[in-house]
């Protein structure tokens, strides 16, 4: 790997199996209609002393968050999640933000619908008042995870409740990091204003992006392991044949790549770093053989990669005018990963990554 192998450690984040997301939806449903039924509160409110001004959705009465689940057995069939339910089926119809009509739903949830299409395999966190919450599959994967209420909320006149869980903003980090350690990646949305102009809502957007390879926060990093974010560039035909590899750990500014031969050099490789995540270009994000089992692969767009792209890419990053003093003409594979892999950090970082310039080292 790069670096003396004998002294670099990757540090891999293992996504165990999630419960089954039906039965976890219909455990949902009972949820909140046992709540109803004892006249329990469905919505959680929001702390006093808030440096942001709290919106009427984030207020309601009810104990402080995060509370620990409460269970009920599940009933539900089991059916695919994301397909729309079956007439016969327990399932709630808001168990999937693709199953609601957008136009039907309240402002603020149709934000979050919006925000959540731009970000569909990572977990959305929508900061209310003192609060980040998540709604639908999130919600209910939240849930889960971390062992929190799931709560309901107002979706508008012809949706009823969608499902809710959250977190207090204050800490949200703790939380996060937990996600990440299960191999999740999380959208943050944060409110861009303290004061909502008359008649519409505060203004909201993302800030921040936490994916297994690109957090930055030593509460979620481990002291004795580098944290290596890696991407992969298939040579012609995308057999495996020639393949470039770059590795970055940010959170120390090492950057370095490689390029060789061999699906088995690659997947021997990718075992050594133990990546903590792993980009490659492709339409799909079905797991490649050379790519190691329990590594958190992350499929992308292919343009960030093609060579005019990526050299473009890191010409910017380090200012300069040409790449030649960096020796990437001989590994144009490698040349592609580093820059798929810095157009990445800039499109989910806030602000740049600072990064040492990419050196090569010799796989094997």
């Amino acid at each position: 790997g790069p670096g003396d192998p004998s002294q670099v450690v990757g540090c891999a984040y293992h996504q165990p199996p999630l419960s089954n997301p039906v039965a976890v939806a219909a455990e949902a449903d009972q949820q909140l209609s046992l709540a109803a039924a004892l006249g329990l509160p469905e919505e959680s409110p929001t702390p006093s002393g808030s440096d942001l001004a709290p919106e009427p959705e984030a207020l309601a009465s009810g104990p402080a968050r995060p509370r620990t689940r409460q269970r009920a057995p599940a009933t539900a069939a089991a059916a695919n999640p994301d397909s729309p339910t079956e007439p016969d089926s327990d399932l709630p119809a808001w168990h999937h933000h693709g199953l609601v009509d957008p136009a039907q739903l309240t402002p603020m949830l149709r934000h979050y619908v919006e925000l959540k299409a731009a970000h569909p395999d990572r977990v959305l966190l929508y900061r209310l008042g003192d609060f980040f919450e998540c709604f639908f599959e999130d919600a209910i994967t939240l849930s889960r995870l971390l062992e929190l209420t799931l709560t309901g909320k107002e979706g508008g006149k012809s949706i009823g409740r969608v499902p809710m869980a959250g977190i207090p903003h204050h800490a949200a980090e703790r939380y996060c990091g937990e996600l990440v350690r299960r191999g999740l990646s999380v959208a943050l949305c944060d409110q861009l204003e303290s004061t909502p102009a008359k008649g519409e809502l505060l203004k909201r957007g993302i800030t921040r992006v936490l994916t297994p390879g690109t957090v930055l926060e030593d509460e979620m990093l481990s002291a004795r392991r580098n944290n290596w974010l890696c991407a992969v560039v298939l040579g012609a035909g995308g057999d495996g044949t020639r393949w470039g590899l770059a590795v970055a750990d940010v959170s120390t500014g090492e950057f370095q790549v490689t390029e060789r031969q061999g699906s088995d050099l690659l997947h021997q490789e990718l075992l050594q770093v133990e990546a903590a995540e792993v980009l490659w270009p492709a339409a799909e994000g079905i797991k490649p053989p050379w790519c190691p089992d329990g590594l958190h692969l992350t499929a992308l767009p292919r343009t960030p990669f093609e060579a005019p792209e990526a050299s473009a890419t890191l010409k910017s990053r380090f200012g300069l005018a040409s790449l030649d003093g960096l020796g990437l003409q001989a590994v144009p594979l490698a040349m592609r990963a580093a820059g798929g892999l810095v157009a990445y950090l800039d499109a989910t970082q806030e602000g740049q990554v600072p990064l040492d310039l990419p050196t090569t080292w010799h796989a094997g």
